[in-house]
């Protein structure tokens, strides 16, 4: 042993081979005080290398995000500066931070940490996706995949005739061009929900796409290392390699599944996993673990395999997201990422790296090549189709592992490993901001024609997308579409759309019921009483109101993309959202969703038609279906283009037999200084064309009341607040105008406007519909 780092190690170099000497009991050290010095043990050790890595890779990435780079590559970026590129050059650092020694017990930590997050991945990928992969993501991903592959072969015969590449080209250097022709369904996932583009169009074509990619390259994989290995062997150890493998799959499927399964259907529906339930479940998962390593497989991907074989419904999915998420995603995975880049060694590459930089980028041509050219066979627009093959060229933390474990089995060697390393963060570092500046999933919808209440008067039927979070939005929003006024001439057609946040699945869903009574997404998406409440209503009508169920499974972040592009598909007229708080009967705040309200502002903000935020303090109360006396409603004008929208709204409402209305015009006193801005032209008219139209209506009463500022308009509302059940307004008027002065200085919901604001927040009893017409731009 050549180099000594202190009494209690010794490490050097035999037979090429690092060996490291230490005492057996290094762990705890009994601090500098009493003459141990805590970086020769274990634990110390340990922590301070767990802090520096944290440090330095939240420094990175901080660095690197205003480059828009996925926290992954920050990960490996910081594993660089980390290694013997950058800061591991001092043997100073290198000794006294990752001395060889306690490398081990980290990287044992970091894939113990890896091997929990792919099981955890699998669990939430719904297999069954396989089953709703249309032909144009199946053509698209075998062509990606077979264009790559040909690419990375005609390159290996290039780079050996042109540059005299002297490995031998067997089985391994095959096995690299195939996996490299992957695109990975779990790293693809990862990459969308990054880019907040999870559950967009191309989002969900990625998925399935990068699906089909997956299961090509791992087929593909498995026959060249096992079917040919066995081939060109004259012995029959290859075969035994492949019989053990295949045992170990009906170990998993038929032993390991079920047991996993029995376990969770102990818990009764509704009720929370027990604690020791959880735990006899991450046994059997480290007990495959084992058996994957013993017949030859990673016991990472034996985890994910196994994952991959449950089911991701409730509450497995979600408890396995919920207990391990923080420990393994947040914790000990960043760890194994940046191990991987610590042990990239930039100095390792010459020009002999030549001839596999050439293999390497030649796959990469040929995925972005062979998905391009299919996606605009397909007739997929230009920029979705190179958005769409710089997606699918994209690597993370399973290519990461892949070529962690070939060089662990040197498949590859230092120089090999090197090369795919610093490739994949370059590719992926440079596609990762092009992707976000060339697809907005917003551009789809925000760039259509907009339809509104006021351009489709004359349609026979109203089209409405309604949101759905939970129970508590049913009687309210049935209650308004029956005061909408449904009739045999003038049918309401009435979009459900149930919401719920991605947790326990990896990809996000947009289902039509309708297409997919008997899947099992749908009966984990769809609440039963949300669906039977709407058929009753729907049977109730008698013709009146038609009903569609469709349930969306995506994150909170892009939640918007499912209701926009739905309202788009449905050509609806107007969007019918919840508002984030609800009210106990006393009219103080029971609860706030603050999710809601972010998915209602970009709502709001990207809307292909007009907006309805429906703040309910009904609490079950009087009802348009069963009202024995009238539904009152006010409608409070103060001119624009949205009170224009609230207007037709409560117009068709009046036409309800037991709706009565009331129309108060906010006008300024006669010489107030605002007064030529807040009476317009089209304002004016407006009300001359309301006038007209309620000649001889009784239900529908008119009124104008002069106020100078937000007090007086506040108090009128005040003093007929017990006289409406609800009050409908539009979010934005006129510039500067005077019935909104003073309320200005306090806004809790901008987005709902000056009054909506006031109206929403404050303690008023009735309802209020705050409704926007479509914005511009």
């Amino acid at each position: 042993m050549s180099n000594s780092n202190g009494p209690e190690r010794t490490f050097g170099i035999v037979l090429g081979e690092t060996l490291v000497c230490q005492h057996t009991h290094m762990v705890d050290s009994r601090g500098l005080l009493l003459g141990n010095n805590p970086f020769n043990y274990s634990t110390p050790l340990l922590l301070m290398q767990f802090a520096l890595i944290f440090i330095i890779t939240w420094s990175t990435y901080l660095l690197l995000r205003p480059l828009r780079q996925t926290m992954i590559i920050s990960q490996i970026v910081a594993g660089i500066i980390m290694g013997p590129s950058l800061l591991a050059r001092s043997s100073t650092y290198a000794e006294t931070m990752f001395p060889p020694g306690c490398r081990l017990l980290l990287s044992t930590f970091a894939e113990l940490g890896f091997m929990l997050h792919l099981f955890v991945l699998g669990v939430q990928i719904d297999i069954y996706l396989l089953k709703r992969i249309g032909k144009k993501a199946m053509a698209i991903g075998v062509t990606g995949f077979l264009a790559a592959l040909a690419f990375g072969g005609l390159a290996i015969k290039l780079v050996q005739l042109i540059l005299s590449f002297k490995q031998e080209v067997g089985p391994e250097v095959s096995i690299l061009v195939a996996m490299n022709s992957v695109t990975s369904f779990v790293v693809t996932t990862s990459l969308l929900n990054e880019l907040n583009i999870l559950n967009s169009e191309i989002g969900r074509l990625a998925s399935s796409t990068s699906m089909v990619s997956d299961v090509c390259g791992w087929c593909t994989a498995f026959f060249l290392a096992y079917v040919v290995n066995a081939l060109q062997s004259s012995t029959f150890k290859p075969m035994l390699s492949v019989a053990m493998m295949l045992g170990y799959y009906c170990i998993l499927i038929f032993l390991l599944r079920p047991l996993v399964i029995w376990i969770v259907n102990l818990t009764p529906s509704g009720r929370p996993i027990k604690e020791s339930h959880f735990v006899a479940i991450l046994c059997i998962l480290l007990g495959n673990g084992f058996i994957a390593e013993y017949v030859g497989q990673h016991a990472g991907f034996g985890s994910f395999l196994f994952g991959l074989s449950l089911p991701g419904e409730p509450p497995l999915g979600a408890l396995l997201l919920q207990k391990l998420g923080t420990i393994c995603s947040g914790t000990l995975l960043p760890v194994y990422c940046t191990i991987s880049g610590f042990r990239t060694e930039i100095s390792a590459l010459d020009r002999s790296s030549a001839g596999m930089v050439i293999i390497i980028l030649a796959g990469y041509i040929g995925k972005f090549s062979g998905t391009i050219l299919s996606s605009i066979y397909f007739e997929i627009p230009f920029q979705d189709s190179l958005s769409l093959s710089l997606i699918m060229c994209c690597k993370g933390i399973m290519e990461l592992a892949v070529y962690s474990l070939w060089k662990d089995t040197k498949m590859v060697d230092r120089q090999t490993f090197t090369t795919l390393i610093i490739t994949m963060v370059i590719m992926t570092g440079l596609v990762t901001p092009i992707i976000r500046y060339l697809y907005d999933p917003s551009k789809r919808y925000m760039g259509q024609k907009r339809i509104t209440l006021s351009n489709s008067r004359q349609n026979q039927c109203l089209r409405v997308l309604v949101c759905i979070h939970n129970e508590d939005n049913v009687f309210p929003i049935i209650n308004l579409i029956e005061a909408s006024n449904p009739t045999k001439d003038n049918i309401i057609s009435v979009s459900v759309l149930q919401l719920m946040e991605l947790t326990g699945r990896a990809a996000s869903v947009l289902i039509r019921h309708r297409e997919q009574p008997n899947h099992s997404s749908s009966k984990l998406a769809c609440s039963e009483h949300i669906v039977n409440a709407f058929n009753q209503y729907e049977r109730y009508s008698h013709g009146r109101v038609v009903v569609q169920h469709f349930t969306a499974i995506a994150p909170y972040s892009s939640m918007h993309d499912d209701i926009c592009t739905l309202a788009l598909e449905e050509k609806t007229s107007i969007i019918i959202v919840p508002f984030h708080k609800k009210w106990e009967m006393d009219g103080t705040v029971e609860a706030a969703f603050p999710f809601i309200r972010i998915i209602n502002r970009q709502v709001i903000r990207k809307s292909p038609c007009s907006v309805g935020v429906l703040v309910d303090r009904s609490h079950g109360g009087r009802s348009v279906l069963t009202a024995m006396s009238s539904y009152r409603i006010a409608m409070l004008f103060l001119g624009g283009a949205d009170d224009g929208e609230a207007l037709e709204y409560s117009m068709r409402m009046a036409q309800h037999p037991n709706v009565s209305l009331t129309v108060v015009w906010f006008r300024p006193e006669k010489f107030h200084p605002y007064g030529s801005r807040t009476n317009p032209d089209s304002t004016t008219r407006m009300m001359s064309e309301l006038r007209a139209r309620i000649v001889g209506v009784e239900k529908i009463t008119y009124k104008e009341v002069r106020v100078k500022d937000g007090a007086d308009t506040t108090h009128i509302i005040r003093v007929m607040e017990d006289s409406f059940d609800l009050v409908i307004l539009g979010s934005h008027h006129v510039p500067q105008c005077a019935a909104t002065l003073g309320l200005t200085e306090w806004s809790e919901c901008p987005e709902l406007g000056i009054l909506g604001d006031m109206l929403a927040t404050s303690d008023f009893q009735f309802s209020v519909l705050v409704v926007q017409h479509y914005q511009e731009g």
